[in-house]
């Protein structure tokens, strides 16, 4: 059959899918997963042809008219390409490039940028026919519509360098947002047809959280999870796996990503100085759940991290339905962020709910040990005959000599690409400090504030002499944000946090005791830190000061603590109906 015919004159269109089909694997080229450096050229320099073979016979052909057509035609052309940027990343010869290799990427960037315009200009004219269900013809342009466009995120996320290009992606969350919509709002036949669409989305969904989170833009999920009425919510899975088979990883990567995205949207708006607690209460929603799952019960990890050796006893054991050691860290990471961006109250923080001291109880143990034992291997390598010394400096500047990671604009990037001394100064001893927080005149509280004072001293100041941060500020200074954009998010996020438990403990103060003149003396008293009311008070409007330097409460409390309770309702709502539909 002629694959041009127009869907429209077709009387059989399951052959036409057919034909379309078995066109495309005519023009198909096997690429191994392990290709010599000559290879990788070979099939880098052939895509060209391949795509403009198979794309300039229907780039005439209404969208409308050959639906299948197109979309089965792109996701041939993108999973091809898509390999090719995925052998770029893994290659051995990528760290160590010569101009032959230079070259080939530079062709193949611009071919990867008339790729990206292409889809752009079809994303732009795509509709919601592409969802329609119903009929075998219909769910196999859905089917084939939803893995373009996982496709085409997957391909982004695995060459952010060469393959990220602003207006697609701009156009893929435009199109993944409406489609989350439609099929929110359509009214179908039956339930059951909701159910398929929902179904069919939600990998699509967890793929563009990924994304969005990977390549540092989390603000593209921002139209998918907020608003009054947010189209995606924590409890868009329930229908799903009550009454289809739903696998356990896939949901798990629904809460994760949704809620590292949310955490990261709390404290990325370079713009702004302030602390966005509504996305951190949003990732709660999210992160609380994800930790319900009996799976990432810490009963399920701990028992390795006690046992002196990370992973050992249990790892045996372990279905694929476990996680490793560093992802259920990374879990830990974000929860505890989320908490303390969360924060309207110093008590929440001296006295914090269980899960809390749990969680950031495992990961300062966990994290801790690891990186002792990352440490412990490079001192005993075959680099280190003479003296560790030398394999402690290879260990610092790892991160330095090889290529950025693909989490590298991701938060968690200095838990994975961190050198020794961040993760040991900048996470370590945070959320060991945090660990040993108390009630109601704790000295770790004042540690963590003097520690992790990101003020710089003024020489000469009488502070000067009390100050044992002076390692901390050199250290702040030597963090590569150029090739981790995700560890300036992290460092950004503590400075915030810093800040608000100050401005929490002034709160307290005013409230049990009524302090209410010289803020800025207050602080130094407390913390010998240089802060000053003004700079802490930017974190979250919770005192003011009057003409007078007297401190009164803000009027946006009320609001902000009605909405800390709303919050709280709906975590522990959607917690409890998940813990139902999993069992």
């Amino acid at each position: 059959m002629d694959i041009y015919t127009p869907e429209y004159e077709c009387e059989d269109l399951d052959q036409l899918l057919r034909s379309i089909s078995e066109h495309l694997d005519r023009n198909d080229v096997f690429i191994p997963s392990s290709p010599s450096k000559t290879e990788f050229m070979t099939y880098a320099s052939a895509l060209p042809d391949l795509i403009y073979g198979v794309l300039s016979p229907i780039a005439r052909k209404p969208i409308n008219c050959h639906r299948y057509l197109w979309v089965k035609t792109l996701e041939f052309v993108v999973v091809r390409a898509g390999a090719l940027v995925k052998l770029y990343r893994d290659i051995s010869f990528h760290s160590r490039p010569d101009n032959d290799i230079n070259h080939v990427v530079h062709e193949l960037k611009a071919i990867l940028n008339n790729l990206s315009s292409f889809l752009k200009s079809f994303l732009g004219q795509a509709e919601s026919e592409f969802l329609e269900i119903g009929s075998s013809h219909g769910d196999a342009i859905r089917q084939s519509f939803v893995a373009l466009l996982r496709e085409t995120l997957e391909m982004i996320v695995n060459g952010k360098d060469i393959a990220y290009d602003e207006e697609c992606m701009a156009s893929l969350a435009s199109t993944i947002t409406n489609m989350a919509s439609f099929v929110d709002q359509k009214k179908y036949k039956d339930f059951e047809q909701k159910l398929i669409s929902q179904h069919d989305i939600l990998p699509l969904i967890v793929d563009f959280c990924r994304a969005s989170y990977t390549i540092g833009a989390p603000e593209k999920v921002e139209p998918l999870f907020v608003g009054v009425r947010p189209i995606i919510s924590e409890r868009f899975p329930f229908n799903l796996t009550t009454h289809l088979d739903t696998d356990l990883p896939l949901l798990m990567d629904f809460y994760k990503y949704a809620g590292f995205c949310l955490v990261t949207l709390a404290v990325s708006d370079p713009s702004a100085s302030h602390i966005k607690s509504e996305y951190a209460d949003l990732a709660n929603n999210f992160l609380v759940p994800l930790l319900t799952l009996p799976n990432l019960s810490l009963s399920n990890y701990t028992t390795n991290e006690l046992a002196g050796n990370p992973g050992a006893i249990a790892s045996s054991l372990r279905s694929g339905q476990y996680i490793s050691d560093k992802e259920r860290e990374e879990i830990s990471f974000f929860y505890v962020l989320s908490y303390l961006l969360r924060l309207r109250r110093l008590s929440t923080l001296v006295e914090p709910v269980p899960r809390f001291k749990a969680e950031v109880r495992y990961f300062a143990s966990s994290f801790g040990r690891r990186i002792s034992s990352d440490l412990d291997i490079s001192a005993s390598s075959h680099q280190s005959y003479s003296n560790s010394t030398i394999s402690m400096l290879s260990l610092e500047q790892r991160a330095s000599t090889v290529a950025p990671a693909a989490n590298a604009n991701t938060m968690s990037s200095i838990l994975y690409e961190g050198t020794y001394k961040e993760k040991l100064h900048l996470v370590k001893i945070f959320f060991e400090t945090l660990s040993s927080l108390g009630f109601p005149h704790s000295p770790a509280l004042s540690k963590l504030i003097q520690v992790f004072n990101f003020k710089s001293v003024p020489e000469g100041s009488l502070l000067t002499s009390s100050m044992r941060n002076q390692d901390f500020h050199h250290l702040l200074t030597n963090v590569d944000i150029v090739t981790y954009p995700g560890k300036k998010l992290y460092v950004e996020a503590i400075e915030k946090i810093i800040r608000l438990v100050q401005i929490l403990t002034l709160k307290h103060l005013h409230t049990t005791l009524g302090l209410d003149t010289q803020p800025n003396e207050l602080l130094t008293h407390l913390f010998k830190t240089t802060y000053t009311f003004e700079q802490i008070s930017e974190v979250q409007d919770h005192l003011r000061v009057d003409g007078s330097g007297k401190v009164f409460r803000s009027k946006n409390l009320q609001k902000m603590e009605e909405s800390e309770i709303a919050s709280q309702f709906d975590m522990i709502l959607a917690t409890r109906d998940l813990e139902q539909v999993m069992r």
